[in-house]
Parts: structure tokens; C-alpha cells; sequence
């Protein structure tokens, strides 16, 4: 007759696994929270330190004529309102110390199915998704050409205190709807890239 203090070998291999298939799914599902887990302290979410505006210069240095500063972290363009209208119209009109209110942080998915929309076409000086053909002026305002409802959505861009410029990622500002255009450049309004 067997000892109550001891184990049979069934007995100790169905503990083993209960433990092993308890800790399996104890890692399982942290790991599911970890992942699941919104962190905006960094990335789309949050606010996005771009740098000064010469640290853009340095690495855009024809921000100040206008042309978009990618900024890859934010997955969007940052653009010198004034300049960028002064070189859809052919006459550039460098601005090399934009404020606030005059840039924006185009974001680079389209509104139309969610495709990257690449920078900027040198032809016409406007940004055409190349899945579907939606074309948008320098401002990310939706022109003619392409399926797309609306303009590009915005962040909105602030200044800190030491001059660091700043893309708000937390709320995705919506581009104004089709035919909505406070931009008008010289290209007909259904041209897009060659």
C-alpha cells in the first residue's frame, strides 16, 4: 500500500504540466497587455520634437524656399506655409523663420485608401498619391484629379520656449472636403505629376 505523503508518477507529471501550461499562459497574456498597451509618449500618439528651426534648415535647407521637411517619425511633411505658396507660384519668396501659424504638418497618409503620399513632385509642386492619382496643392488641399474625398489630414504644429518645433500627433485634424481651396497655384486644377 502506498504512502499518502507520497506521489505517484502520474500525479506529479499532470502537476508539472498544469504549472507549465499555467505559466505559458500567464506570459502569453502579459505579453498580449505589453503589446496591446497604447504608448504615446513617442510616435503617431504623441508629441514629436522636430528640432529648431536651423536644425531644419540643416537638414532641409530649401525649407526656406518653401519645399516640405520630411519628418519621418510623424509621417508627415512640414511645411513653410509662405514660402510653399510663394514656390507654387514660381516666385520664390524665401522665409527662413516661419511662426506657428505659418506651417503645418501635412500628414503623408491619403485620405483615399491610406497610401504613403510621396514628397513633393518638382513639375508642379504638388503631392500626387501614386495608388490612385489623388493630387494635392503644396497646402495639402485636394484638387481636381484622383478618388480622394478630401484634403490631407493635419497636425497641428507649436514652438516651444527654446525654439523647438513641435508636431501634435495626439488629434489628426481633418483635410477640408473636395473643392475647398483657400490656395489657387498656375497649373490647371486637374494637372498632376508628369
Amino acid at each position: 500500500m502506498l504512502d499518502q505523503r507520497t506521489l505517484s508518477r502520474r500525479s506529479f507529471m499532470r502537476r508539472v504540466l498544469g504549472a507549465g501550461v499555467g505559466l505559458m499562459s500567464l506570459e502569453f497574456l502579459g505579453g498580449t497587455l505589453a503589446f496591446l498597451w497604447p504608448n504615446i509618449s513617442e510616435g503617431l500618439g504623441g508629441r514629436l520634437r522636430v528640432g529648431t528651426i536651423d536644425a531644419i534648415l540643416d537638414a532641409t535647407p530649401r525649407f526656406a524656399e518653401g519645399y516640405p521637411h520630411g519628418v519621418v517619425a510623424a509621417r508627415s511633411f512640414l511645411v513653410n506655409v509662405p514660402a510653399a505658396r510663394a514656390l507654387a507660384n514660381g516666385a520664390p519668396s524665401p522665409n527662413p523663420a516661419p511662426a506657428p501659424d505659418e506651417m503645418i504638418a501635412l500628414w503623408r497618409k491619403c485620405p483615399h485608401l491610406g497610401c504613403m503620399v510621396p514628397d513633393l513632385c518638382e513639375s508642379v509642386k504638388r503631392f500626387q498619391c501614386r495608388c490612385h492619382g489623388s493630387t494635392y496643392n503644396i497646402l495639402g488641399e485636394k484638387l481636381e484629379k484622383g478618388p480622394a474625398e478630401r484634403g490631407m489630414d493635419r497636425f497641428a504644429v507649436l514652438i516651444e520656449d527654446d525654439g523647438t518645433v513641435v508636431i501634435d500627433t495626439s488629434e489628426i485634424l481633418r483635410g477640408a472636403p473636395e473643392g475647398t481651396v483657400t490656395f489657387t497655384d498656375p497649373h490647371p486644377a486637374d494637372a498632376g505629376c508628369g
